[in-house]
């Protein structure tokens, strides 16, 4: 059974996730778009030594800029991150802090993940998505009955593919897939409240046009 946390950070009010297997009391955090102390205070009362892995849908600076913070401060958790994506951490045009008149602190990914890789997590795993349109590199991972979607899919919609290696056509097809999964699972995305499977593909456009 899974605790999750959510925590809105930065000017763009991206969804920061803290999330708890209850039976093993193993962690990971999903996307810390900012420095956050309310989210470092939950993982230091969860108890420090149980965080698992920073885990990032994609490179962008509101869901990257506060990893190098989590860094420091947990050196233990794995840093991971879609291998498309692998230079965003490091690379101000890609990361869009450029574009917005950013400085995101540079930091590198311990764990670089590609389509079907699992983590072992808890009693089970978390298993990775590669679902480009939004970022070559973005990624949703699936864990017990929740899905963590970053910017991929978003209630109601997409993420925007107009940004550096952005594509529409990838996006459709990894909406495609998401639509596609058999389960009803909890949706957590990157901006705004959470969904379900089934409630997008009933009434999110862009997943009522793949049917």
């Amino acid at each position: 059974m899974l605790k999750v946390k959510c925590f809105t950070l930065g000017d763009l009010g991206a969804n920061c996730f803290f999330v708890i297997d209850e039976e093993s009391k193993d962690a990971f955090v999903v996307d810390p778009g900012d420095v956050s102390s309310a989210l470092n205070e939950a993982i230091d009362s969860h108890g420090a030594d149980r965080l698992k892995y920073i885990l990032l849908t994609h490179g962008h600076f509101d869901h990257i800029g506060g990893v190098a913070s989590l860094r420091v401060r947990y050196p233990h958790a794995k840093i991971v991150i879609g291998e498309g994506d692998k230079l965003f951490p490091q690379n101000e045009l890609l990361n869009l802090g450029l574009h917005f008149d950013l400085e995101i602190d540079p930091f590198r990914c311990d764990i670089l993940v590609n389509d079907g890789d699992r983590l072992p997590f808890g009693s089970g795993e978390i298993e990775v998505l590669i679902t480009p349109g939004h970022t070559k590199g973005s990624a949703c991972f699936i864990v017990e009955n929740a899905i963590f979607t970053g910017d991929t899919l978003i209630t109601g919609t997409t993420g925007r593919t107009d940004f550096p290696t952005g594509s529409y056509d990838d996006m459709v097809g990894s909406i495609a897939r998401l639509a596609a999964i058999p389960e009803d699972l909890k949706v957590y995305c990157g901006h705004g409240g959470g969904s379900t499977l089934d409630r997008e593909r009933a009434t999110n456009y862009f997943m009522r046009m793949t049917k």
